[in-house]
């Protein structure tokens, strides 16, 4: 990853943090720097309260590439809530996709861990 991405995984953690600690959980979201660097935190809303998050993701997922397709965002990147399982042992992290203009499309994932008020990510 660059200074521009590491940037955009940090702002998702914070923003995933005050998610994870109020709910335990969170609907996939994203965000993006702007063309005048800006940091825009970016939603989707649905008519059903409770849309399934795959929805969520295929309508983020086309806004965020259309943005970085029009240049309206330098980068932008979406964060879903996922479970893994490694050596048999499950673990709850973010997946990070992130989408610049020129590259392909590519991800990270953070293991997290909730404790009491405060959460901890380690980069698998």
């Amino acid at each position: 990853m660059n200074e521009i991405s590491d940037k955009v995984a940090e702002i998702l953690k914070r923003q995933a943090t005050l998610f994870l600690l109020d709910a335990g959980e969170f609907y996939p979201f994203g965000t993006c720097i702007n063309s005048t660097d800006k940091v825009v935190p970016v939603g989707a809303y649905f008519e059903n309260d409770h849309p399934l998050s795959q929805e969520v993701i295929e309508l983020l997922e086309k806004g965020l590439i259309h943005g970085v397709q029009k240049g309206e965002y330098k980068i932008a990147a979406l964060a879903i809530d996922i479970t893994i399982r490694e050596n048999n042992v499950t673990y709850d992290a973010i997946e990070t996709r992130f989408f610049e203009p020129g590259k392909e499309v590519y991800k990270k994932l953070f293991k997290y861990i909730i404790k009491d008020d405060t959460v901890e990510y380690n980069e698998t």
